[in-house]
């Protein structure tokens, strides 16, 4: 039997997908999705997807078009910051990032398993295991970004 969140946790939910008008962590509001968003959404998130969503609003088959085009946009990023960033350094090092990189798939797959398993697979909770799992590959490519600055690439 899988478990659901919290109230609290839907109520975010819910809000980040423009079903109820409720801010972040329940408190009564009347912010926008995309400002929901933006609260969560760590830097590097496109300004196409919150037009997307915002122009979406409770269409979830919009929303999972939003989401889509976003994951792959990261993916993308990712990738390219990733190829940058391994061509520049030395053999001990590539294989060390090479490791990290391959952990860190591991834990992105477990992490999406997890959430797929708590949250259910009702339309919110589906858009709500993308968005993590969109903010996960996002974070990651702020890292690499960060590698990258680091070890004087960029």
């Amino acid at each position: 039997m899988s478990r659901k969140p919290s109230f609290a946790a839907a109520v975010v939910v819910a809000s980040v997908f423009g079903l109820t008008c409720f801010a972040a962590y329940g408190q009564a509001g009347a912010e926008s999705t995309v400002q929901v968003i933006k609260q969560k959404a760590p830097k590097g998130i496109t300004t196409t997807f919150y037009s997307c969503t915002e122009k979406a609003g409770s269409d979830h088959i919009a929303q999972s078009a939003c989401l889509s085009a976003e994951k792959q946009a990261q993916n993308d990023r990712l990738n390219r910051v990733y190829k940058t960033v391994l061509g520049k350094l030395n053999k001990d090092d590539k294989e060390s990032l090479v490791s990290a990189e391959r952990t860190w798939l591991e834990l992105q797959k477990k992490s999406k398993e997890l959430e797929e398993s708590l949250y259910g697979n009702d339309p919110v909770a589906s858009s709500t295991v993308a968005l993590n799992e969109i903010f996960r590959l996002c974070e990651r490519a702020n890292t690499l970004d960060e590698y990258a600055y680091i070890a004087g690439i960029r």
